[in-house]
């Protein structure tokens, strides 16, 4: 890029067509490509700063175009360029999945910056979930051409995962009060519902061996594909919960989660069902750790004991740190 100031009563079409402004002048934004329209609101300004593009060379709306098609994945659908930035919205409700050391090397690029919602947030339709920049009012071909090289080989660097309708069944060994089942039910079909669960049945049980395990052999039979369980303590081994499931051909892969408020939470197998467990019915009436955990078994269908263990990062929810819970309301 050729630099230039100019003053406002030697600006010229012929001075100015073609090159871009470099800061707002005038009424006129930077990063405008100029032409002979905008002499005579150029005259104006004591002072205009401009810069002449050589022929590699890609304006910035180009390159923060390419950037976003380069980034986006299924389910990202890009608007702009909107003052020199591209936005990815997500195409429908579902799960964020960045390659983040991708991200990482993609921002190692002078000049290039490429900016997204955390990994594993779970999105409505029209939620940004990516943003696409250049620093200056233009790059060279080069810099666009290795960041694309390195997003190719990633591919995709950012995608919205849709969620799934799994077969759910709820597993309650708790005994609630007419008023706390009545919050329990409404809370547990607001959150199923947002992910558009086939929700087979709410099963209200003792706490006791035979009643877990003729819960788990009926979910099973159901075909449930995901089994919530209130009630089972992930302090105690000797919880029919575990024994039980254990008993059915299941197994627990994480007793425990890093994060609080949701500790308490467990994940198992049983067949082809995921199994998530809480202490009480009361977790399912606030944002914790299982809402975090929800929207990657409704995209996925599945989740692993690393799953579990990932949610440390940003584990401090009661502080607000950094995870997006899914907009239920």
């Amino acid at each position: 890029m050729r630099p230039r100031r100019l003053f406002g009563p030697e600006i010229t079409p012929a001075l100015i067509r073609g090159r871009i402004l470099t800061r707002d002048t005038a009424g006129l934004k930077k990063g405008k490509i100029l032409d002979d329209g905008d002499a005579s609101q150029l005259q104006s300004a004591d002072e205009v700063h401009v810069v002449e593009l050589g022929a590699t060379e890609v304006h910035e709306d180009a390159a923060a175009l390419r950037l976003g098609r380069a980034v986006a994945g299924p389910g990202v659908e890009l608007s702009g360029p909107h003052q020199s930035q591209v936005r990815g919205a997500a195409r429908w409700r579902g799960l964020v999945r960045v390659a983040v050391p991708a991200l990482v090397r993609l921002n190692r690029i002078p000049l290039t910056s490429v900016f997204t919602l955390v990994d594993g947030s779970a999105v409505e339709v029209g939620d940004d979930v990516v943003g696409a920049k250049v620093i200056p009012v233009a790059v060279p071909e080069a810099t666009l051409a290795r960041a694309e090289a390195v997003a190719q080989k990633a591919w995709p660097v950012v995608a919205v995962e849709p969620f799934r309708g799994l077969r759910t069944v709820v597993v309650v060994t708790e005994r609630l009060k007419p008023r706390a089942r009545a919050i329990f039910s409404t809370a547990v079909t607001r959150k199923l519902g947002w992910y558009g669960a086939n929700l087979l049945g709410i099963k209200e049980i003792t706490r006791d061996s035979r009643a877990i395990a003729a819960a788990y052999r009926e979910s099973a039979a159901e075909g449930a594909e995901l089994i919530l369980f209130a009630g089972a303590s992930s302090i105690d081994p000797l919880d029919p919960a575990y024994r039980e499931l254990a008993a059915a051909g299941g197994r627990v892969l994480a007793q425990g989660a890093p994060t609080h408020p949701g500790s308490m939470l467990w994940l198992g197998r049983l067949g082809g069902a995921t199994v998530l467990g809480v202490a009480s019915c009361a977790g399912f009436g606030r944002n914790t750790s299982l809402d975090l955990m929800l929207p990657l078994v409704f995209a996925r269908g599945t989740a692993s004991a690393d799953d579990l263990r990932a949610l440390g990062h940003g584990g401090l929810i009661e502080r607000g740190a950094g995870r997006q819970f899914p907009p239920y309301s």
